[in-house]
């Protein structure tokens, strides 16, 4: 996609981070589809002559155990992989000229013929098993492999990688995004990088690191060299950008803050949902019709645009609507309907007739990042609207995860990354990390271990989903992209904020 650029300053915005979070920033650059070149009315604007980024040259390189978050970006730009997450969502083959589901739990990848690192030297199909054997021990890609067992070579057909998965999974290509390095040069030291195949290499010179273009990739970028410069922390890096010290710089806003800076900037696709947990437990919370009600009565049109300042999307399915395979399925609906709740919650026994119960919940929410209040206490005034009774509950993190694990809740503002492949187990299996009050053993979890087993379509999924709402989406949140407003094209998303690169200019 091709961003267009906005000026002027960014007010300050909180978010979410596992729980809630707020803001009152201004909203984020508009995002739109290339189209045609500019017209003649419109002036030419050549792009910056030169393009830096910012990273740490306290942290490693290694995509497997970089700490900061401005290393690991760079591994777009240092590795390949055996697929790449375009910015559709979907995987599509890169380093493997094909990948093949061969049975429910076997991926075949077949390397490229003449693929190459950037040295020079072949990919082999041991420097993939490595690979693997690194990112699945490591926290960066360890979610995205957890239900990757094995990857194994096959000696009477070189280039050829067998990966085992310990259930089915429709999506299992996408867990094969993780950085393939040649194995030999494998370092964890400081400003080092073990050698890959991406679209460039890291070099140094009497001035410090840069990054080249890979000679052996097959592709020319417009920026044949990648300026390094050493900005350890997100205030270094929003004043490196202010400054011209730095091209462009991503935050995800996990830490809730947003930069006052001068240029351009857009909102990022990031695949992280912002939901209401519901304790399904609960008298009340137990009925279909009550959760369906309190998800009516939320505008998530008005959540996104009031309490996240426009950086975030209505989340009306279980899935991102970035994801090419989510375009066409039928959710929830973005707006509000109050007549609807009412009539659910009544059927419910709900309300304030004669004979009926008054629903009195509490919210809880953790509050440790930035400030997190905002869509908590949006999500308070819009189940009132209804005649519910909310109260808000800030907490320390400890706490909140204490009070989620002991049951002790009615409702809790949570957010979770979902990984390349789109996998909801950690929401839907029983142990599932984020599994608070969702009942595992009902419909909407049975329809989703159909659907990875091929029984169910992903439409029919969502309908069963839909129908029980175990939890209750709100927003997806959307990340951050500051650069020089120079440039005309970038096309950053949240599985790769250097997306496109080659074309950037």
């Amino acid at each position: 996609m091709r961003l267009r650029r906005r000026f002027g300053l960014l007010a300050a915005v909180g978010l979410l981070c596992l729980s809630g979070a707020a803001g009152c920033a201004a909203s984020p650059g508009e995002v739109s589809q290339p189209t045609s070149l500019p017209e003649e009315s419109e002036p030419t604007q050549a792009g910056p002559q030169s393009f830096s980024v910012a990273y740490s040259r306290d942290d490693t390189l290694n995509p497997f155990s970089a700490a900061t978050e401005a290393n690991l970006n760079l591994a777009g730009l240092l590795y390949d992989s055996l697929t790449v997450i375009d910015d559709s969502f979907t995987a599509v083959p890169s380093l493997a000229a094909s990948v093949t589901q061969t049975d429910q739990t076997h991926l075949e990848a077949v390397l490229h013929d003449g693929a190459v690192f950037s040295d020079g030297s072949p990919v082999t199909a041991e420097d993939v098993t490595a690979s693997f054997r690194q990112a699945r021990a490591g926290t960066n890609y360890r979610a995205l492999l957890a239900n990757v067992t094995a990857a194994d070579t096959d000696r009477n057909r070189p280039g050829v990688i067998v990966f085992t998965l310990a259930s089915p999974d429709p999506n299992a290509a996408a867990c094969l995004s993780f950085p393939v390095v040649k194995a030999s040069t494998l370092t964890n030291a400081a400003a080092e990088a073990p050698v890959g195949c991406g679209l460039y290499r890291l070099q140094s010179n009497d001035a410090g690191l840069f990054l080249e273009a890979n000679p052996y990739s097959g592709k020319q970028p417009h920026y044949q060299t990648v300026g390094l410069r050493h900005l350890p922390n997100s205030d270094t890096m929003y004043y490196g950008l202010a400054s011209g010290g730095i091209t462009y710089y991503f935050n995800d806003l996990n830490s809730g803050d947003m930069p006052r800076i001068a240029g351009a900037s857009a909102a990022v696709n990031m695949n992280a949902l912002v939901y209401l947990g519901v304790n399904t437990a609960k008298s009340g919370l137990n009925t279909t019709a009550v959760r369906q009600a309190l998800s009516m009565l939320i505008d998530r049109r008005s959540l996104v645009s009031s309490a996240f300042s426009g950086w975030a999307r209505p989340a009306t399915t279980p899935f991102h609507p970035a994801w090419a395979a989510a375009a066409e399925l039928t959710g929830l609906s973005e707006g509000r309907d109050l007549t609807g709740a009412v009539e659910r919650l009544e059927q419910a026994g709900y309300g304030t007739a004669k004979g009926q119960q008054k629903l009195t919940l509490e919210l809880i929410y953790s509050n440790e990042s930035g400030s997190r209040a905002a869509p908590a206490e949006f999500l308070r005034t819009a189940l009132e609207g209804a005649g519910v009774q909310v109260t808000v509950t800030p907490l320390s993190y400890a706490a909140y995860k204490q009070r989620l694990s002991a049951g002790k809740y009615d409702l809790y503002l949570g957010e979770i990354r979902l990984t390349a492949n789109m996998d909801l187990s950690p929401l839907l299996t029983a142990g599932g990390s984020a599994a608070f009050g969702v009942p595992t053993g009902g419909t909407a979890a049975d329809a989703y271990r159909r659907y990875r087993q091929g029984e169910l379509s992903l439409a029919e999924f969502t309908a069963a989903f839909l129908e029980e709402l175990p939890y209750i989406p709100l927003c997806w949140r959307s990340g951050y992209a500051g650069y020089d407003r120079r440039l005309s094209v970038v096309t950053p998303h949240g599985y790769n904020v250097y997306y496109g690169m080659v074309n950037w200019q």
